[in-house]
């Protein structure tokens, strides 16, 4: 103990006065070291330095450790190696040296230490080493698939393992993070997940396309669209995903309430980037016309109606025109309600958001059926200014 103290001692001297002194010097004080503890208060000084010429040295101290990590087997000495090495996995991590990611990777692969494997994991993230992010996403996505035979432990790794792939932003990362969210971790690492999502990939499309077809949950493909609705991938790409999404959402029959109702927010949020991208063209408009025909309610409905008119196409102008018509031969029938009105009247706004000279035989056969209110002709009127 008086050796182990006198030690201390002389590590701590040394590393006050020689800070900028060179690597050789740190390499000779931490092979001094005769036990695990010594080996600890030399890293733990060593570290302490904030020295970024000191990393060479850590990096040996790593790979001496895990050479040596069988001797280490007794239970106290085994919590002081994963504490010692959870030390020098930080340091390397924040000085970002790049040689050490394969003794990093030795640290996941080979100690048991949750703690340890966690922040080697974080500090490959903080390195940038994209080669190591397949295996860290398919680390992950194996936790995610159940609960860990230790709990606490699998969560650290979890959390190890997403803080990394959100720092590596490799697109490879972005799926098992996405489960990660909602897989049978603590309300802490799902959080995380969270976080990090949005971080690994500006344009997500791909691996959200790919959850959207695989995935049956609502509820996740609900969450998968979000992302791609929040993300920064170009404006195109988001009405890619919108346009799956919603001819999805109307490909499958609800099993009951609860799934209907999980579609129908999928085909919502789905029409609703459609319109705030702007999106035209033909490719929206069968699955615009399923939502009006077949909505959920009236929200989706108005929505479908909203995504033609902005959609302007010629294709989605007919569309609307025919709506228009049948609307309007179902007044002159005497089939009306409040509802039928205020469907009408959206229709017919949007005829003129539109601006497609399609819908003016539509507009003209509204203003001349006198049974319509005086609002829905004002917007018939409006509607044919604006396209004219």
């Amino acid at each position: 103990m008086k050796r182990f103290l006198a030690f201390a001692v002389l590590v701590a001297g040394l590393s006050a006065a020689f800070a900028d002194e060179t690597t050789e010097i740190y390499q000779a004080l931490y092979q001094q070291a005769d036990n695990l503890q010594q080996k600890y208060a030399a890293v733990l000084n060593l570290t302490s330095l904030n020295d970024k010429s000191t990393a060479p040295v850590i990096a040996s101290a790593l790979e001496d450790l895990l050479l040596q990590q069988k001797t280490y087997a007794g239970r106290t000495d085994a919590d002081l190696f994963g504490r010692t090495i959870v030390v020098l996995c930080r340091a390397l991590g924040d000085y970002k040296y790049a040689p050490a990611a394969p003794s990093l990777w030795d640290v996941v692969e080979q100690v048991p230490d949750p703690l340890a494997r966690a922040e080697a994991m974080m500090a490959i993230g903080k390195l940038r080493d994209l080669g190591y992010a397949e295996r860290i996403a398919l680390l992950l996505r194996d936790l995610n698939m159940q609960p860990a035979a230790d709990r606490d432990a699998g969560e650290k790794v979890a959390y190890g393992a997403i803080n990394a792939l959100g720092k590596l932003k490799d697109i490879r990362g972005f799926s098992p993070v996405f489960f990660a969210a909602d897989a049978w971790y603590s309300q802490r690492v799902k959080q995380q997940a969270v976080l990090a999502l949005p971080e690994i990939a500006d344009d997500p499309t791909d691996p959200i396309k790919e959850i959207l077809g695989a995935e049956s949950d609502p509820g996740r493909r609900v969450r998968a669209l979000k992302s791609e609705d929040a993300s920064k991938a170009p404006a195109a790409r988001k009405v890619e995903t919108a346009i799956l999404a919603l001819n999805l959402g109307h490909l499958k029959s609800p099993n009951d309430q609860v799934e209907a109702k999980g579609l129908a927010d999928m085909r919502k949020l789905a029409l609703r980037i459609l319109i705030s991208n702007k999106a035209s063209g033909p490719e929206p408009v069968d699955g615009c016309l399923s939502s009006f025909s077949k909505g959920f309610d009236d929200e989706e409905r108005l929505l479908a109606l909203s995504a033609l008119g902005n959609n302007g196409s010629d294709p989605a102008a007919t569309v609307l025109r025919d709506i228009i018509l049948r609307m309007n031969a179902d007044q002159k029938a005497g089939l009306s309600d409040l509802n039928r009105v205020r469907m009408a009247k959206a229709a017919i706004e949007n005829a003129g958001i539109a601006k497609n000279k399609i819908l003016k035989p539509a507009l003209l056969a509204v203003t001349m059926t006198d049974s319509w209110s005086s609002g829905v002709l004002l917007t018939a009127q409006a509607s044919l200014k604006a396209i004219q």
